[in-house]
């Protein structure tokens, strides 16, 4: 059964339309390179499950991005997102909820965030039970997070479900380099990017959970 994904064609025409040759930190192909990891998949109510949040309230959207492994050891995303509106900021009750929902209907191993404007849901959700994983996003922590993602979806070991709203995010990001690699900044990004952090949490879980060598090399 698929995690329901919520397309916002709107919002990729108007905020992040990508153009080829930008400053993507996909590079100069990012959009061929995110149209190319495309690729069904149903989500498995009886597998494991990594799942990445980035809150935003008023100006940023709120993004959720869970992870399944397939057989030959790929990760597949899905994604809802929920958009503040001029009179409207996001109802963070909402994301709980979806929250809720992926628990119950997946083997949720680990919910990765960023506490900034989710730390008091995020420990009622621990009470309940919830597998909150509380990741700040520092540049220190944020440069392994992306590199890693970057890794992942340059080897074609990411898929994700082509989504538009998260291909938006995904390609208006831009990359702000430092001594270690880089973090992607929003303030230097064409639009919303909340997706990609959101992904980038999520995998960063996934790794985690990484099948031992032996695994692996059934798998290849």
């Amino acid at each position: 059964m698929p995690v329901q994904s919520h397309p916002l064609s709107i919002e990729r025409r108007i905020l992040g339309q990508h153009v080829e040759g930008t400053d993507s930190w996909l590079g100069r192909s990012g959009g061929a390179m995110w149209d190319a990891l495309a690729a069904p998949f149903s989500f498995d109510t009886g597998a494991e499950t990594w799942v990445g949040l980035d809150v935003g309230i008023k100006r940023d959207s709120s993004a959720v991005v869970a992870l399944q492994r397939d057989a030959a050891g790929h990760l597949h995303a899905t994604a809802r997102f929920w958009v503040p509106t001029q009179d409207e900021p996001v109802d963070v009750t909402d994301v709980m909820e979806h929250l809720r929902y992926l628990a119950r209907t997946y083997q949720v191993a680990a919910i990765s965030f960023d506490p900034r404007f989710f730390d008091v849901p995020a420990k009622m959700l621990a009470d309940e039970g919830l597998p909150l994983i509380e990741v700040p996003q520092s540049v220190e922590r944020m440069t392994a997070v992306l590199g890693s993602l970057l890794e992942l979806v340059k080897a074609g070991r990411v898929h994700h479900d082509g989504d538009d709203a998260l291909a938006t995010h995904v390609l208006n990001a831009v990359a702000r380099t430092n001594e270690r690699g880089f973090t992607l900044q929003k303030s230097k990004s064409r639009g919303r990017i909340d997706g990609v952090i959101a992904l980038g949490l999520a995998v960063d879980r996934a790794l985690r959970s990484e099948p031992t060598p032996e695994v692996m090399m059934a798998w290849a």
